[in-house]
């Protein structure tokens, strides 16, 4: 078992025949496709795989990744720390087509050396795991309202320089 200190390497094949544990820490800083959550890059990334064999005998690695990324509300555009839990539940494969012929409920992890990199299993579990729109619960500052909603309901006034269409009819305008 591996514990605190992460091996760079994985062997899928030969740490599930041994049913290796493996547990520790890295940083976002280590991990080449979340280098560009600058902000996030000293906060620890909690790692614990097991590997072995599920009931049907199928080399798997299962366990959790977790760590927290600063990404940015889509409401307030304001920084957001978002906590990121991946679940992980892969069956080794060594072929496209053994991924293919595998049940639907099962995800393939494709092994196509001996030897795969622990920081590519990491980021593509923290990738998928990632919320498709970070927001906050409730947003410090939130963007004000800019709707112009009159009794009649027509929305803004057509004349309102902050219309694009009036700027473009200025514009359109001066052309003659």
């Amino acid at each position: 078992m591996f514990s605190g200190q992460l091996p760079p390497y994985l062997e899928p094949r030969k740490f599930a025949d041994q049913e290796r544990v493996i547990e520790g820490e890295a940083r976002v800083g280590d991990l080449p496709r979340l280098r560009e959550y600058r902000e996030s890059q000293d906060q620890p990334v909690r790692v614990s795989l097991a590997f072995g064999r599920d009931e049907d005998g199928h080399r798997c690695v299962r366990g959790q990744v977790e760590t927290t990324l600063v990404l940015i509300c889509q409401r307030c555009l304001e920084p957001v720390h978002q906590r990121i839990l991946a679940n992980v539940d892969l069956t080794m494969v060594w072929s496209e087509e053994q991924a293919k012929a595998l049940p639907a409920h099962l995800d393939p992890l494709l092994v196509t050396e001996e030897r795969l990199p622990l920081a590519d299993v990491l980021e593509e579990e923290l990738l998928l795991a990632m919320p498709l729109v970070a927001l906050h619960d409730q947003c410090p500052n939130p963007l004000p309202d800019t709707r112009d909603d009159g009794e009649d309901g027509e929305g803004r006034d057509k004349d309102n320089p902050d219309n694009p269409f009036a700027v473009l009819a200025q514009l359109k305008g001066r052309r003659k």
